[in-house]
């Protein structure tokens, strides 16, 4: 059993090597490009294709081809921070890479041990991993350096240019510049124009003319729009490059809403605050977003008003009114039960964390072993949960995540099915939930 295992990881290991090898090189042509031309490019491929490890790759291809030893900085989310760390383990290992993060004092301690060579006063590091937060707190100091390399996780991040972000950003000096996004254009062509004005400011200089010669909305102006971006961005989609990979099938599962969930609904729209605060502890919220409050109701009726009694219920009784609380996780409840019969692992998405509590407390009356992602999850715990659904054998059987905390850049193709319990605003990021699964790696059909 052992050396059958040792064998599937290295096939593993070699397919793996063989394509980010075929991805490589399409990086390098788009990065000779800017070379010669002395451009910043945008890497834009479809979620789920590797866009971390080419990345790696190409700084550890400039680090022993070119001698170019850095200094390279990366900003990421939180979310993919571990994520970046453990790929750069993988892929370059001999590349010096800093982790800049912590509170004020732990990262005082990095800046006097880890960056800077006392004696020759050069840098030390080829690499500094930082998150977008850290870089606001200490721009001052991390301005102040000449990077021969900027890249952006999760680039669209930038797709406002008053945002804060993207103005201090556009203060650093760096040589070449790499905005790393599978959303290149989400909503509108001002975002696109923003990211290009980040990367060459001088030759995007105006959003109005920007606006005049590709805005049009005809074919004219999608061509030279096209022809325009050629030269500075890389985008490929799954279905062209990794035809090995199964196809994605997506479902919408439409359920009725409970008993008491329609009367919550009926009495939010009348703004019936009195009948729902009737009973409850507390204040109420004031129903100030009435959209914000008709969502909640319909994920689950006690996001609405808690039901009373709970101490004097029994844990079958108190399983059945949170089942019953919510029209959708009646129907969750048998899904679950059939998936974990088949044995499916199943990612579970929502933008509510309070659902998440509810679902969380659901999977333990159970008996469901799963991990939780959020926003208020930190993150050596973030990869200790990460690491224990991926590994090799594990009985996680559910994977709860926040729609925006965990649906950027994790690699969780163990899992072979995602289920959106409530969708986002914005259908981009229900996208890029649902390619945590379906991404390089995933098998199951």
């Amino acid at each position: 059993m052992l050396l059958e295992n040792t064998l599937l990881r290295e096939s593993q290991i070699q397919i793996r090597n063989t394509h980010i090898s075929s991805l490589l090189l399409a990086v390098q042509i788009v990065f000779k490009k800017r070379q010669k031309r002395c451009n910043s490019v945008i890497l834009a491929d479809e979620m789920g294709l590797g866009k971390t490890i080419q990345t790696i790759s190409f700084l550890s291809y400039l680090f022993h081809q070119h001698q170019l030893y850095g200094p390279f900085l990366l900003v990421v989310p939180l979310s993919t921070l571990t994520s970046w760390q453990r790929e750069f383990d993988i892929w370059a290992p001999d590349m010096n890479v800093v982790v800049y993060l912590g509170d004020v004092l732990s990262r005082k301690t990095i800046r006097d041990y880890e960056w800077v060579n006392q004696q020759s006063k050069r840098i030390r590091f080829n690499a500094l991993l930082t998150t977008y937060e850290i870089l606001l707190k200490d721009k001052g100091v991390l301005g102040s350096i000449n990077w021969a390399f900027l890249g952006v996780d999760e680039a669209h991040r930038l797709k406002n240019d008053d945002s804060l972000l993207y103005k201090t950003l556009m203060d650093f000096r760096s040589n070449h510049r790499l905005l790393i996004t599978g959303t290149p254009l989400q909503n509108s062509l001002k975002e696109l124009w923003s990211l290009l004005h980040f990367l060459m400011p001088d030759k995007f200089d105006s959003w109005e003319d920007f606006e005049d010669k590709h805005g049009k909305g005809t074919d004219n102006g999608y061509q030279s729009l096209h022809k325009v971006l050629e030269p500075f961005l890389l985008r490929r989609v799954k279905k062209d490059v990794e035809k090995s990979l199964p196809a994605k099938v997506e479902q919408i599962l439409r359920v009725d809403m409970t008993a008491q969930q329609k009367q919550f609904y009926k009495w939010i729209l009348t703004r019936n605050y009195r009948a729902l605060s009737k009973g409850t502890r507390g204040s109420s919220s004031g129903f100030l977003n009435i959209v914000m409050e008709l969502k909640k109701c319909c994920n689950h009726g006690h996001l609405i008003k808690q039901p009373e009694d709970v101490d004097s219920t029994t844990q079958l009784e108190h399983l059945q009114n949170i089942v019953r609380g919510s029209g959708k996780l009646v129907l969750m409840d048998k899904l679950l039960t059939r998936l974990r019969e088949r044995g499916n692992r199943v990612l579970i998405f929502s933008q509510m964390v309070r659902m998440l509590d509810i679902l969380a407390e659901y999977l333990a009356f159970k008996r469901y072993p799963f991990q939780r992602l959020d926003g208020s999850i930190k993150g050596e715990i973030r990869k200790q949960a990460l690491d224990h659904f991926n590994a090799e054998g594990s009985e996680d059987f559910c994977f709860l995540l926040s729609t925006r905390a965990g649906g950027l850049g994790i690699n969780l193709a163990s899992a072979d099915t995602v289920v959106i319990f409530d969708s986002d605003w914005n259908p981009q990021n229900d996208l890029q939930a649902q390619a945590r699964a379906h991404r390089i790696g995933q098998k199951n059909r």
